[in-house]
């Protein structure tokens, strides 16, 4: 009879924790990137992967601020790794930074006997539409106050989002369709530890200044706000030990190589922008903590600062030296998990 009992105290136990994960719905989410300016972006969206396979998350789309094409192109490379080709894409036109880092093309073009080593959708940038197109069809198409933005780089997509008129995919405008179909955005941005240099000016702000204004500025009241400043990924390292023994599982890896092309290795590096992520879609884990309420807004140097206010909306993530070494053990697990087979 034990073997009878031990298989169906295993089967409960995967019933119980099955119908856990399941009480939730995945969070629908739209990630917003500038893949290719440092080697986080890449880790955040393994870490989306590695949640929808798990059933938390479903991915929308992926846009891109960075106005090159390997940006979205190595994008493109992830989805399509991790068995999610279909997911829409989009690109900006006209934005900042437009050389090509030192990772996106490099894995892209990465072959073997003279066949790439990895599958895309797409062979061309100029084939991928407008990052502001997608945005908007993505949320024309989600049902009321459903949608999570997580915005990792430059505000420029967003802004111009914000700013766009109806069309034929929706009679409302940019604000108006933000105001009708997302429940959260989550954006790496800014920094607000009280050590904080006076002469700081954090890159995703510093990038796109009149855009990360616009946002905040025309940002819908209603909709609430979580920011994870700079100290908050600067506290969480990604460990060079996980990069080295943990994707091992295939030959190639997008994540991989590009951490590896990214500097010289081994090297750790600060998790900005999975921190942003990992909130989005795990808000009641206790991984951080948060501010009190108040209202964020770029002042008249161009920096991103919190005022208190009671009633409103908009926070910032903080830390603990416990939740510190509890959320680099959970990224480093999400961020090298394989792919759904």
């Amino acid at each position: 009879m034990k073997p009878m009992i031990s298989v169906l105290a295993v089967f409960l136990c995967f019933s119980f924790f099955q119908s856990d994960s399941l009480a939730a719905k995945p969070v629908k989410l739209i990630f917003d990137t500038d893949m290719g300016n440092d080697i986080d972006d890449a880790l955040a969206l393994a870490v989306i992967h590695a949640l929808q396979s798990r059933g938390e998350c479903e991915l929308l789309a992926v846009t891109s601020s960075k106005d090159n094409p390997w940006s979205i192109l190595y994008c493109d490379v992830v989805n399509s790794f991790y068995g999610r080709s279909e997911i829409p894409l989009g690109r900006v036109s006209q934005g900042a930074t437009h050389l090509d880092g030192s990772y996106t093309r490099q894995v892209v073009e990465t072959s073997e006997d003279g066949k790439p080593v990895f599958a895309r959708r797409f062979q061309s940038a100029e084939d991928i539409p407008d990052a502001v197109s997608v945005l908007r069809s993505t949320l024309a198409a989600q049902p009321d106050h459903s949608v999570v933005l997580v915005v990792v780089g430059f505000s420029t997509n967003i802004a111009r989002l914000l700013q766009s008129p109806g069309d034929q995919v929706s009679p409302l405008d940019g604000r108006e369709l933000v105001t009708r179909k997302v429940k959260l955005l989550s954006q790496m941005i800014g920094r607000f530890d009280r050590d904080k240099p006076a002469e700081f000016h954090e890159y995703n702000v510093r990038l796109d200044i009149p855009a990360a204004k616009t946002v905040f500025e025309l940002w819908p009241a209603e909709i609430p706000v979580i920011v994870s400043g700079w100290e908050v990924g600067r506290a969480i390292q990604n460990r060079a030990v996980s990069i080295q023994n943990d994707y091992g599982y295939v030959k190639y890896h997008p994540i991989k190589l590009g951490y590896e092309y990214w500097h010289k290795m081994p090297y750790d590096r600060p998790t900005y922008d999975l921190t942003s992520v990992l909130y989005a879609i795990r808000p009641e884990r206790d991984y951080f903590g948060v501010s009190k309420p108040g209202q964020f807004k770029i002042n008249e140097v161009g920096k991103l600062e919190h005022t208190e206010k009671a009633d409103r909306n908009q926070q910032f993530l903080t830390l603990t030296p416990e939740q510190i070494l509890r959320v680099q053990e959970v990224l480093e697990s999400l961020s090298s998990q394989p792919p759904a087979m």
